[in-house]
């Protein structure tokens, strides 16, 4: 049996993920539907391409992902479909697969087939009326190559590596704020010495867990996808650092 995932900013409230995954199975009853999250900050691409990369490869081979953060929906961006030789993407062309691009080498169709489409098509919900269909089709055995031509001019954003400056100065970008407030950053363990750093001249010290860290006050580890994360124990970082979000940069000092 095949697994679909599907991971996009439409929430719980409304509708538009069982009618996504009504379309799905009803062109394959056998598909296995996972849901990796809807709760993407609506109309952010660059929260979802981080979200997907972070969760794509805990899954089995032939996995079809398809991503739904889709500000652009009903204008001219097309819909493409993604083999990276493991796993198939499915989503529109604005970037959701840029972690993708960075991590794999990939071959990227445009969809053009018109299987690939529900008839009518609305201009709205691309989710349910292309990309829905289009991962259960190939789930049902239609190739990637099938749905339209290759391009190579596909949309991608950069996500710049963590740096370090001297012998102390780091600086790296906050990858996403978790629903905890956790400020999960780029930088790495690689990166870090001794037993903490300074943050906009705060002193904030390294613990192995949550559980160490003191009751209001802001600390910081190495997490399970081992990159470094801000917290404040059952606390939000996130609240505490109002204004931070994704792709902001953060400078840290190291200290002994």
């Amino acid at each position: 049996m095949l697994t679909a995932t599907l991971l996009t900013d439409f929430g719980l409230a409304d509708t538009f993920v069982a009618q996504m995954k009504g379309v799905m199975l009803s062109i394959n009853p056998e598909v296995n539907i996972v849901d990796i999250t809807h709760s993407i900050e609506p109309y952010n691409i660059r929260h979802g391409a981080v979200a997907l990369g972070m969760s794509y490869k805990y899954f089995p081979a032939a996995t079809i992902h398809t991503a739904v953060v889709d500000p652009g929906v009903g204008s001219n961006r097309r819909g493409i479909v993604v083999d990276d030789g493991k796993y198939i993407f499915a989503g529109p062309d604005n970037g959701i697969f840029s972690v993708i691009y960075a991590e794999n080498k990939v071959t990227v169709y445009e969809i053009t087939d018109e299987r690939c489409y529900r008839n009518p098509t609305g201009v709205t919900f691309h989710g349910r009326d292309v990309f829905a269909p289009t991962a259960a089709l190939i789930s049902n055995g239609l190739r990637p190559d099938e749905v339209g031509p290759p391009i190579v001019d596909y949309q991608s954003f950069d996500i710049i590596p963590p740096s370090k400056t001297g012998d102390n100065t780091i600086t790296g970008e906050v990858l996403y704020i978790d629903r905890f407030g956790n400020i999960i950053t780029n930088i790495t363990a690689a990166f870090i010495t001794g037993c903490g750093f300074k943050l906009n001249g705060r002193l904030v010290s390294l613990r192995e867990n949550y559980a160490q860290g003191q009751d209001g006050q802001l600390h910081a580890l190495i997490n399970s996808d081992g990159y470094l994360e801000l917290f404040i124990k059952q606390g939000s970082a996130g609240l505490r650092w109002a204004g931070v979000k994704t792709a902001d940069r953060i400078t840290l000092e190291l200290s002994d």
